[in-house]
């Protein structure tokens, strides 16, 4: 990132900074990538979807479907176009995936659903507060009524099994942790006030988020905001009554909120201590393995920086791959230990 110091002395600098349009300041707060003067260096443009794979793909869409309330909108289907795909082919010629996409309402994010065959996958139990688990957070208008509809399929996380109040006395705000039938980390979210949202009233769901637990903040900034672009804030310690949704009373948690390009979603990146840790670096075939895809503009340009950065690249080959017509991509990995599908829809 380039940071200019103006004087009244070097009116000639000020000049060429205004023709050549740099502009000062922060570059995560346009959605570029520090070092990122134009689509030309490559970087990131929006989220595309969540993954969860699964063990059973009729399971987990039922519960999705029918006990969250989201709109399923391709599948179950096998699965093509996939970076996660191609790297279980790789290791295993005979893999094979289906998929099934869900629409969010109110966000610019799908929420697909994988489950792998032909390939021995081994499943893993998760920890919210360990690097390289995602955490599903939902945003619902009513928390009883979307509570009432899981609580009996659900392992809940949260102090005394039910949604607690997390902003106390400042708002109303309540939240509940939960585990769904498949192991993910989830909330629901009760906001207090409720936002303006063009959802329809008719869905208890208005929108949702992907956020992660990391294991070092300043690594993972290297990665989420350095490269990628994510606007990142300050980071902040959690209160007492946000340890006990989480349901971790004794642990030490500070969370760092960030704005990805192109999304209208702050997501969030949590650190625990005082608690012990385990981090998950799944293989794409393994149920209770997450992935976030995100769609990027100059794939390989953006891939000499994630290389750069000391980023693990997951693709056998190192390099980027096609995934179908006018459609390229490359797996890495967090460092976190998540995995990270990069993806270029070409014109």
């Amino acid at each position: 990132m380039v940071r200019l110091r103006w004087s009244v002395c070097v009116p000639v600098l000020v000049a060429l900074v205004l023709v050549s349009g740099v502009v000062t300041g922060n570059a995560q707060t346009s959605g570029q990538a520090p070092g990122a003067s134009s689509a030309a260096a490559g970087r990131m443009i929006k989220p595309n979807q969540l993954i969860h794979v699964v063990a059973s793909l009729e399971k987990s869409v039922g519960f999705y479907r029918d006990a969250i309330g989201f709109e399923l909108v391709s599948g179950p289907e096998p699965l093509t176009g996939s970076a996660l795909l191609q790297q279980a082919v790789a290791a295993s010629p005979k893999a094979k995936a289906r998929a099934a996409t869900f629409r969010i309402p109110g966000s610019e994010m799908q929420f697909m659903l994988i489950e792998f065959s032909g390939i021995e996958g081994k499943a893993f139990s998760q920890q919210l507060y360990d690097p390289g688990i995602t955490r599903f957070s939902i945003q619902v208008r009513d928390i009883d009524a979307a509570f009432a509809r899981v609580k009996d399929r659900v392992v809940v996380n949260s102090t005394g099994g039910a949604p607690v109040f997390t902003q106390k006395p400042r708002n109303n705000t309540r939240a509940v942790m939960m585990h769904d039938p498949d192991g993910f980390v989830f909330e629901f979210v009760q906001a207090d006030p409720l936002p303006e949202t063009s959802v329809p009233k008719s869905s208890n769901v208005y929108n949702a988020r992907s956020s992660l637990a990391i294991e070092d903040t300043a690594k993972s900034l290297a990665f989420y905001r350095d490269v990628l672009g994510y606007e990142a804030r300050p980071q902040n310690t959690v209160n007492d009554a946000v340890l006990a949704l989480e349901g971790t009373p004794t642990a030490v948690a500070k969370t760092t909120s960030t704005s990805p390009p192109g999304s209208t979603n702050v997501w969030f990146f949590w650190e625990f201590s005082n608690i012990a840790r385990t981090k998950h670096e799944a293989r794409v075939q393994d149920p209770g393995a997450s992935a976030l895809s995100l769609l990027v503009e100059n794939l390989p340009a953006l891939l000499v920086r994630v290389k750069a950065a000391g980023t693990k690249v997951e693709t056998v080959g190192g390099d980027v791959v096609p995934l179908g017509p006018a459609r390229r991509g490359v797996l890495v990995r967090s460092p976190d230990g998540l995995l990270v599908e990069l993806v270029e829809q070409m014109r």
